[in-house]
């Protein structure tokens, strides 16, 4: 088995043999960063061609770097490269935006692009820089980056966001693709085998009134009493309702009307309970003999207003029901 060619250490050792030879130094830690991905880059079989996006293309030995390439640095560094697997042209471009480092990518002929935003400080140590690894005494490269692990993670983020983005399925002796490992540790994608989310249950206020299961709301509230201004319960020259089965709604109140429909019946004969309406009046729910009109259009086809003689809420039985007693001196002709 091949040797990782983006080990940490490996890219580390090959850094100075990618910068000029006759400038050696790195100015700031965009500048160590521009030149690992370079590096990295290098060592994936990409051609470097040139150091900006007008210049003709030309032709790098061993894809070092001129000495012209961090002249906008730190602000911006552009690379651009060709590869053997692909005819298209890459281009990657370093820039610094306040505390953080953003590595932007694109094939130019496919539009295909990639973006990596960094927090600089987390994978290079500021105090470092400047550094000229020409010196006799210039520390090892390594201590720029912080350490081996960060230089890893680095590579591994670039890899996954960029490199198999730009050229998917890139052959190369000692590379593999990496998997989004994080996204599937963090559960954004849930397992098939997971159960389904329970609903979250319904408020209920603590002093809620307890409805009945048999009683539902109409079907259209809004249409209940919309036409109370029309006599005839339907009208054949009015425009069609907004509200569909809006049934006889209008100014007479019969058995029909959607207060008395279907799911406001109750359980006695004709759907509707032994106290009329509903049915849900309870027993003694009115004195006895009062004068008391039933809830609804009538249960049943007995005489009288009362639904059951003698029985609570039966009241006068005999019709028409004044519902009042005649006022002192009604009976005086001289009134």
């Amino acid at each position: 088995m091949s040797a990782n060619i983006l080990d940490p250490s490996a890219l580390i050792q090959a850094i100075p043999s990618k910068l000029p030879h006759t400038k050696t130094r790195l100015e700031s830690p965009q500048d160590g960063i521009a030149v690992l991905l370079h590096t990295a880059l290098s060592a994936l079989g990409f051609r470097l061609i040139a150091v900006d996006e007008n210049s003709p293309a030309r032709t790098f030995d061993n894809s070092v770097l001129p000495e012209e390439w961090n002249q906008h640095g730190p602000g911006h560094y552009t690379f651009r490269y060709k590869h053997e697997q692909s005819s298209l042209e890459f281009v990657v471009k370093v820039g610094k935006l306040g505390s953080r480092t953003m590595i932007n990518s694109i094939a130019l002929e496919s539009d295909k692009a990639a973006t990596l935003d960094i927090s600089t400080n987390d994978f290079v140590s500021p105090s470092f820089f400047p550094h000229d690894l020409s010196a006799t005494d210039a520390q090892p490269l390594i201590h720029g980056f912080i350490s081996s692990n960060r230089v890893a993670d680095l590579i591994s983020q670039f890899q996954l966001t960029t490199i198999q983005k730009l050229i998917p399925g890139l052959r190369k002796e000692g590379y593999t693709e990496s998997e989004d490992v994080s996204s599937n540790a963090s559960g954004s994608r849930p397992r098939p085998d997971a159960p389904p989310r329970a609903h979250p249950p319904v408020y209920v206020p603590p002093n809620a009134p307890v409805r009945s299961p048999l009683v539902v709301p109409p079907r259209n509230p809004f249409e209940i009493g919309r036409r109370d201004l029309d006599p005839l319960p339907r009208n054949p020259f009015q425009p069609p309702s907004l509200f569909p089965n809006n049934g006889d709604d209008g100014m007479f109140v019969g058995p029909n009307h959607p207060i008395f429909g279907q799911g406001m019946r109750g359980q006695g004969p004709g759907g509707r309970g032994p106290w009329g309406g509903d049915g849900f009046l309870p027993p003694m729910g009115a004195p006895p003999g009062a004068r008391f009109d039933p809830i609804g259009p009538g249960p049943l086809p007995m005489p009288g207003r009362g639904p059951f003689p003698g029985m609570p809420g039966s009241g006068n039985m005999r019709d028409p029901d004044n519902d009042d007693f005649m006022p002192p001196g009604a009976g005086d002709m001289f009134m």
